[in-house]
């Protein structure tokens, strides 16, 4: 049976905050430990990088939230309009800002290569940075890489589009297990290396962080289908806070793969419910939370960027003995300025910009 939902989902939008912030505190531990004298965020901060995991479960269960209604029954024909709007929305939710921020961090490559900051042993190319193509180098601005993960989803998911609506759950699940066999018969190294992108792109399909889109998805068809009171909702966000949470503060080493995804990806799921469930409730999300929420995609692609920048000034001006405090306050609170700013002048503009030409092109 299918459940009523709100028109606007406040409490999944301030997760979208919240697991950016994981992210800015996980690069502002590691910049801070490489330009004040006497660092004092841990180590342990490396586990902010879990706010990538939390906005794959996020993504896909968007994905199956903003497609509820999306129906093949009334024939083909009309999904085949649907899917095309779907990946127009999809794209242009993307593409557009990252386009923005790549071209500022290539205009400071022209001039200062040195000042670029990418972990990537390769160097990037133009064709994978732009269109966020599978490779094995990271794009230019180096979060992107998981861009490349989401719009891969994103073309995936439309397939499923096409079948009718009481069949997508079958097709999510024939896309786990074709994923799962994939990674455990090592399908992405059997495949004849015909180019070097052909098996940078079996390396992705294959990739754990694909289930953490798929848990999304699942929770996604959980929600429409189930209601949970408000009690419910709260034991949910309470176990995944506490799920994910711990592991900043354990000895435990944060690795990528499987520890990674068997780790997060089951708290992470039910802190999306819980929070979607809440939704329903009259518990209202905290306004600067759902704020950072809307500010989430731009501090996403600007903040490490800020935070490298303010750490180059910080050292060119010889302040490096300063208490370490007062770096983190100016790099954090640099980071939401320079995203709040990108977010009110640039990315909500395109946004409208790109609402408007999706409503000429497919009404």
């Amino acid at each position: 049976m299918a459940i009523a939902t709100p028109s606007r989902l406040d409490h999944v939008q301030a997760l979208r905050g919240l697991a950016a912030m994981l992210v800015l505190f996980a690069h502002l531990a590691l910049i801070e430990g490489r330009t004040a004298t006497n660092p004092i965020l841990p180590s342990s901060l490396d586990w902010g990088m879990m706010g990538v995991d939390l906005f794959f479960v996020i993504s896909g269960f968007i994905m199956v939230y903003v497609t509820r209604d999306w129906q093949a029954g009334g024939g083909q024909n009309r999904m085949l309009g649907r899917v095309p709007e779907f990946l127009f929305a999809r794209a242009t939710r993307i593409y557009p800002l990252y386009w923005v921020v790549t071209a500022a961090l290539f205009a400071v490559w022209l001039v200062r290569p040195d000042l670029v900051f990418s972990s990537s042993p390769n160097n990037p190319t133009v064709i994978n940075t732009l269109f966020l193509i599978p490779g094995w180098a990271y794009p230019l601005l180096e979060v992107g890489w998981t861009l490349v993960y989401e719009m891969m989803f994103y073309v995936l998911f439309a397939l499923l589009l096409f079948l009718p609506r009481r069949f997508r759950p079958l097709g999510l699940l024939v896309w786990a297990a074709i994923a799962l066999a994939g990674n455990l018969f090592s399908w992405q190294s059997q495949i004849p290396a015909l180019s070097v992108t052909s098996t940078a792109i079996a390396f992705h399909l294959f990739n754990p962080l694909v289930f953490e889109f798929l848990a999304g998805a699942a929770v996604g068809w959980l929600y429409l289908t189930r209601t949970g009171d408000k009690t419910v909702s709260l034991a949910l966000i309470l176990f995944g806070l506490i799920g994910m949470g711990m592991w900043i503060f354990s000895a435990v080493p944060f690795e990528d793969g499987w520890p990674r995804v068997l780790r997060l990806t089951l708290p992470a799921g039910a802190l999306v419910l819980g929070a979607a469930w809440l939704d329903h409730s009259k518990v209202k999300a905290p306004r600067f939370a759902v704020t950072l929420g809307d500010w989430s995609y731009s501090l996403y692609l600007t903040h490490l960027l800020s935070l490298v920048a303010l750490s180059k000034l910080w050292q060119m001006a010889g302040l490096q003995d300063l208490p370490s405090p007062l770096l983190i306050l100016i790099m954090l609170s640099g980071a939401l300025i320079v995203a709040g700013l990108t977010y009110r002048f640039i990315e909500k503009p395109l946004i409208n910009l790109a609402r408007s030409g999706r409503k000429r092109l497919f009404t």
